[in-house]
């Protein structure tokens, strides 16, 4: 995802937005290079929080925020949808689904791994 907007950063360079005015050209452009920046860090930690493995706080912490940041994205784009023609209607389904896939794909495997609870010394003699 990262190489595809930076890729958008270079093929936008120069493009003739017609009557937009350029403020908000770029605004888009400023837009979407912060999102690039900002996703090419948040990978960078989610494979830190892999590599450190299930048990380290700060890894099940930053993975939950993250599938919780696309919990709240998912929400925005099924409730204030898309404006689409009738022809693309579908795409509507395709659109919730991939922030859904993205919040199976953090949260699944905090549930899976998680940590054991820690030993209280309430172990019963025989």
């Amino acid at each position: 995802m990262v190489l595809a907007h930076f890729g958008l950063q270079y093929e936008w360079t120069g493009f003739d937005f017609g009557t937009l005015p350029a403020r908000f050209a770029w605004a888009l452009l400023a837009l979407n290079f912060s999102w690039t920046v900002l996703l090419l860090v948040v990978s960078g930690l989610v494979i830190h929080a892999a590599i450190v493995g299930p048990t380290s706080r700060f890894g099940r912490g930053f993975v939950f925020a993250v599938g919780l940041f696309w919990a709240i994205h998912g929400a925005y784009v099924w409730l204030v949808p898309m404006p689409l023609p009738q022809r693309l209607l579908w795409l509507r389904f395709v659109l919730a689904a991939f922030p859904a896939t993205l919040i199976a794909l953090h949260w699944i495997p905090l549930v899976a791994c998680r940590p054991s609870p820690v030993d209280t010394g309430s172990a019963q003699v025989s």
